[in-house]
């Protein structure tokens, strides 16, 4: 197992901070590590009893759109059941009378300590999407089929989309949809 043997913050940034240093293997020998220190996320994924509800928004760091369950940061404080329902009327409008917890994933785990918690959203009622005044969101609905065919052609190439698609999925084979 390694420990930090000496390390610091190099940057700090409104969403991640970079830790560099170095690290105690387990045979007392030394290796250099950089760890970008993430607050941890959360991704719901609305499900309106025939379609699901994903968003497509344009990435900078990708250079591209890209299709995506919708998705957020934990702010301080926050719950991740609480930033879920937040994120799910901000990006989509919809309110939910359920919440299904579909577990968690790391999203990259060579160098990032970000943790993003999986959520299915049933029982939805359209309020009026909230975005941000930076937010540029559209709205994509995908029936059950769509996103079979989109998980078996591998579409969806945003990872924490792929999973939850997937894993929403297995929960409504699971309930008999």
């Amino acid at each position: 197992m390694e420990k930090w043997h000496e390390s610091e913050i190099v940057f700090e940034g409104k969403v991640v901070c970079l830790r560099t240093g170095m690290v105690t293997l387990d045979d007392g020998g030394l290796a250099y590590r950089e760890i970008v220190e993430h607050p941890g996320g959360v991704c719901i994924l609305p499900f309106t009893g025939t379609e699901f509800v994903f968003v497509r928004q344009y990435r900078i760091a990708l250079g591209m759109e890209m299709l995506e369950a919708p998705a957020g940061k934990l702010e301080t404080g926050e719950s991740p059941e609480e930033c879920g329902i937040k994120e799910l009327r901000e990006e989509t409008g919809f309110v939910a009378t359920e919440i299904i917890d579909l577990g968690k994933v790391f999203s990259s785990v060579g160098f990032c300590t970000e943790m993003i918690h999986l959520y299915l959203a049933r029982g939805l009622k359209q309020m009026g999407a909230q975005l941000e005044p930076e937010e540029r969101i559209e709205p994509v609905y995908m029936s059950i089929a769509d996103v079979r065919d989109a998980l078996s052609e591998y579409r969806f190439t945003d990872s924490k989309t792929a999973i939850i698609a997937a894993r929403a999925l297995a929960w409504l084979d699971n309930k008999g949809f």
